[in-house]
């Protein structure tokens, strides 16, 4: 069976009853599942090793995703433009706290490895019960303007974007404070800067810093 088939067909038999359940909605030619949640869309991604063989190799990994058009309306109507992107939050299955890849001949790798038959069980059991127990409430957790922006100022992601979730949930004095957290920030990083976040810092100080 090729990769891509043999990692659809493992995700469906493992992963489709419990997500169903749960509200997400697959894509297999996408490897994708998706939900929304009042405001935000959940997403499920699994990203194949571009490197994978039959017979060789069928490994992939997870990354999971919230996202939210209201983020750009919102940005729309008050800088007058659209943002880059809708993303509220985002992240690898290795960068999750406490998640854990199996263990295959004493060894454990950061994917999910599928091209042995004996050890498909195992991969995708593991997969399974980190994806329910610690990426879903992490998914959860960002569905929040308040703790996306936090999460972010925590970062050093985007502390401009932070002030705008954070305003977004009706809360001035915290987005100032994302604002003055960026600047110094960079005041203590010079070589990290990035000049286009210095100018999205700027803005926003302009607008709500002195309304």
């Amino acid at each position: 069976m090729k990769p891509k088939a043999l990692i659809i067909a493992n995700i469906e038999a493992y992963l489709l009853e419990p997500l169903s359940a749960a509200g997400f909605k697959f894509s297999p030619s996408q490897l994708t599942f998706k939900r929304a949640q009042d405001e935000f869309v959940q997403a499920i991604h699994f990203q194949a090793n571009r490197h994978n063989e039959e017979d060789v190799c069928a490994a992939f990994w997870s990354h999971y995703q919230v996202s939210s058009r209201a983020c750009t309306s919102w940005h729309k109507a008050r800088y007058g433009y659209e943002p880059v992107n809708n993303i509220v939050g985002e992240v690898a299955d290795w960068n999750i706290k406490n998640w854990q890849f199996p263990v295959i001949d004493g060894k454990q790798d950061k994917e999910h490895q599928l091209v042995d038959p004996a050890h498909r069980a195992t991969v995708m059991a593991c997969l399974r019960d980190n994806l329910l127990e610690l990426a879903l409430p992490w998914l959860d957790h960002h569905s929040n303007w308040e703790n996306a922006a936090l999460a972010l100022v925590e970062a050093h992601d985007s502390h401009a974007r932070a002030c705008d979730f954070y305003l977004m949930a009706g809360k001035q004095e915290q987005a100032l404070w994302a604002l003055n957290e960026g600047i110094a920030y960079w005041e203590r990083n010079p070589k990290a800067s990035y000049p286009q976040e210095k100018e999205e810092i700027a803005l926003r100080m302009e607008k709500y810093a002195y309304a």
